[in-house]
């Protein structure tokens, strides 16, 4: 049996021209299975986050530091929020702008957290439910 390439395109193929070389069509990706619930993890991996140079979270260090519930590490569904080294640091990428972090860092802890929706077409795009 000669060797199979997948190529997503028969135009200008050069592979064409080699003897007993044939093309497949390049597989569909796989489709959910519409039977099955998606997991809240499979959901939010399906989301898109365009980067925004503005920071629409920000997050007061010192006074961060000087905050012992630190709720913000166990309300936030993203995991914006992690303690490194002992210290809180937080990665923006991935927020679904659910806000609870400022909501909760406001009654249970300290108010550092500053908390908006980002910009026009910046941020979180929900692409299922």
């Amino acid at each position: 049996m000669p060797p199979v390439i997948t190529w997503s395109s028969r135009a200008h193929n050069p592979l064409l021209a080699l003897p007993g070389f044939r093309l497949l069509p390049m597989p569909e990706p796989p489709k959910a299975d519409a039977s099955k619930p998606l997991s809240v993890d499979e959901r939010v991996g399906l989301d898109r986050f365009e980067f925004d140079e503005e920071p629409f979270i920000t997050v007061d260090t010192d006074v961060c530091r000087t905050c012992e519930p630190k709720p913000c590490l166990y309300v936030c569904p993203s995991k914006v929020y992690r303690l490194e080294k002992g210290e809180l640091v937080y990665n923006t990428e991935g927020c679904i702008e659910l806000g609870a972090c400022a909501i909760v860092c406001k009654h249970i802890g300290k108010d550092a957290i500053h908390w908006s929706y980002p910009r026009g077409s910046y941020g979180v795009e929900f692409r299922f439910g």
